[in-house]
């Protein structure tokens, strides 16, 4: 099937999405929150498969049950800032998202005769406060909905189930996402997940917007034919950036010039995990290794040929969330790497002609497009070790029946807010967004902070320092706490 068929077949798509979105809700914008915020992705999306004629709902998928009139409390990373909780509304408010979540639990609610209720965290990392509320005599906490990094380490830490072991979690199905669950697993089990239940998944995906009117100024081939043509690679962009830039007249790099990309400092480690370079792999027996050593040969290419690019070139601008996400939204900027979130905060805040792609590839040769999500923002869907019983029986339930519900109700419910407004027709957008979305990759030295090896790496690439010998002198480190890590691990198990 040609990636043209693919995008006729998304323009469809979308049209079907937009006639759902007039009819059945508000599309009044919503408000965002500003923030200064895996190997196996990109195309290899596999998934129980689902027969052509069943819709996919709860009530198909899972069947009917009765819980009468019980209550399923989350603990949830809910506070006031971007990364908060969209599990739980407690009412229509217009918008689309909102209204799609409200809808989805209201109908579950009434399907399982169940209420949903969750307990906020009030902050954004709330690793002891949700230790200590599971771990009171009294929790009725039957699921849980963390930071990555927080529930990465409360799985080492015991206070997690395993989900491949639990009877109505199916993680094959297409409402998890899979790139992430080959991604996650540790020794075959599998601790915590996200998918179509949630959009702040999807939202602190770390990928790349564009500005279509600087590409037709310049008679640019367009980046969605170069995604086509699987030319979209490294080589492109840092043409493109340079191509792009344009000084305001004084001859000093300053804010009032047009940039080819920008960028906040995480740029060299974003598009180090977009060649599929990992600083941790997995080994035969689905354990994490270090695989950014002085001798992975195609690791040190791929950030000595970004230290080259990107440390100490005008065209680049790293800086400030606030003043990149200006410089972009003002047309100052060809390439804006950053979290989808941010679609649509172009939408709302800027007269901005812009669209959506995944980060490039390192060269022509490489497979998959990879997507960076980090540890801190990234939410997860988890089970704690105290959930048994009955209890554990109804969360695993209704969990899966959440995650089921949403993919024909929050998922394109998110899509709409996304492509939503005058740069609707744009058809290609939608075929991209499903790229972005199904091709995240997270790196577990990140995800658990593996003696800070993450941070040096990108610091090198910025700063123009030489890899080899920092990943000799840093992989140290990283490589002992891992190991702690792999005998806290083996020891659940």
């Amino acid at each position: 099937m040609t990636t043209k068929f693919i995008r006729l077949v998304s323009f469809a798509l979308l049209m079907a999405m937009l006639l759902s979105s007039v009819a059945c809700a508000d599309t009044t914008k919503d408000p965002v929150d500003e923030t200064t915020a895996a190997p196996v992705v990109g195309g290899d999306e596999t998934a129980a498969s689902t027969p052509e004629t069943t819709e996919i709902n709860a009530e198909n998928i899972l069947g009917p049950n009765d819980f009468g009139g019980e209550t399923l409390t989350f603990y949830s990373r809910k506070y006031n800032g971007a990364w908060s909780s969209d599990l739980i509304v407690k009412e229509e408010d217009g918008t689309v998202v909102n209204n799609a979540i409200y809808k989805r639990n209201a109908k579950l609610s009434s399907l399982y005769s169940v209420n949903f209720e969750q307990i906020e965290s009030g902050k954004r990392d709330c690793l002891d406060d949700f230790v200590k509320v599971i771990s009171s005599g009294d929790s009725a906490v039957g699921a849980a909905y963390l930071g990555l990094s927080d529930a990465a380490t409360a799985a080492q830490r015991g206070y997690l189930l395993d989900m491949t072991q639990l009877d109505n979690i199916n993680l094959e199905g297409e409402w998890w996402t899979q790139s992430l669950n080959k991604a996650w697993s540790i020794g075959g089990a599998q601790y915590f997940a996200t998918g179509a239940i949630t959009t702040i998944d999807d939202q602190a995906i770390r990928t790349m917007f564009f500005n279509k009117d600087i590409i037709a100024e310049h008679n640019l081939k367009t980046i969605y034919d170069l995604v086509d043509d699987n030319e979209w690679v490294y080589e492109k962009f840092f043409e493109y950036s340079e191509i792009a830039k344009k000084d305001d007249g004084d001859g000093q790099v300053s804010l009032t010039d047009t940039f080819g990309a920008c960028a906040q400092n995480t740029l060299g480690f974003m598009l180090t995990m977009s060649s599929g370079e990992m600083l941790v792999g997995k080994d035969a027996d689905d354990y994490p290794v270090i695989a950014a050593t002085e001798n992975a040969t195609r690791f040190i290419d791929v950030v000595t040929y970004l230290t080259e690019k990107i440390a100490g070139n005008s065209a680049i601008y790293q800086g400030d969330d606030q003043v990149i996400r200006d410089l972009f939204g003002n047309n100052q900027s060809l390439f804006y790497a950053e979290v989808l979130m941010h679609a649509q905060t172009m939408r709302t805040n800027y007269e901005i002609n812009f669209g959506i792609i995944p980060m490039p590839k390192y060269n022509s040769e490489q497979e998959n497009y990879y997507q960076y999500s980090t540890g801190r923002n990234t939410t997860v869907i988890c089970f704690p070790h105290v959930a048994t019983g009955d209890l554990l029986e109804m969360s695993t339930f209704l969990v899966e029946a959440m995650a089921v519900e949403s993919v024909n109700t929050v998922k394109p419910a998110y899509y709409d807010v996304c492509l939503k407004g005058r740069y609707a027709d744009d058809a290609e957008s939608v075929y991209m967004l499903d790229i972005v979305t199904t091709s995240v990759a997270t790196d577990f030295a990140e995800i658990f902070a593996w003696g800070g090896f993450h941070s040096t790496v990108q610091g090198a690439i910025t700063s123009g320092s030489p890899i080899a010998s920092i990943l000799k002198k840093n992989s140290v480190a990283a490589e002992k706490l891992m190991k702690k890590a792999i005998e806290d691990f083996q020891k659940l198990n």
